[in-house]
């Protein structure tokens, strides 16, 4: 059993080593960032939606391009926003329901992700 947990930090060592040189040997190239989840990934959706969980008002969206609430729960910009910006794409990923936005802006990535989501029925009813 013991020769087991040795065995598991060099499996770990082998994949990371993997997922970062495939990519770099075939060329890959992210062509998309498409995000679902909830408050922590919302980029504006609920600002479109009948909720009590919105953010846009102030202090949310202060450290945004702009200087204006975009619906994002924070200052600023949000995980995906960095993740997608780390993969040569836009610097922030757009709300589905944003109406500024068309389907062709939704080639590099889209934001399908609402405050207040959840696994369980009783989320839809208390929010």
């Amino acid at each position: 059993m013991e020769a087991y947990y040795k065995f598991i930090p060099c499996l770990t060592i082998i994949f990371v080593q993997l997922t970062i040189i495939i990519p770099c040997v075939i060329g890959g190239k992210v062509p998309a960032i498409i995000v679902f989840g909830d408050s922590s990934v919302d980029a504006g959706n609920n600002n479109q939606i009948s909720t009590v969980l919105k953010s846009n008002f102030e202090p949310y969206g202060r450290d945004f391009y702009g200087k204006m609430p975009t619906g994002r729960f924070c200052n600023g910009r949000i995980p995906p926003d960095f993740i997608s910006e780390a993969f040569g794409l836009r610097p922030f990923v757009p709300a589905y329901l944003d109406p500024m936005f068309s389907i062709t802006d939704f080639a590099g990535g889209v934001c399908f992700a609402s405050a207040g989501t959840g696994y369980d029925n009783a989320t839809s009813q208390v929010l």
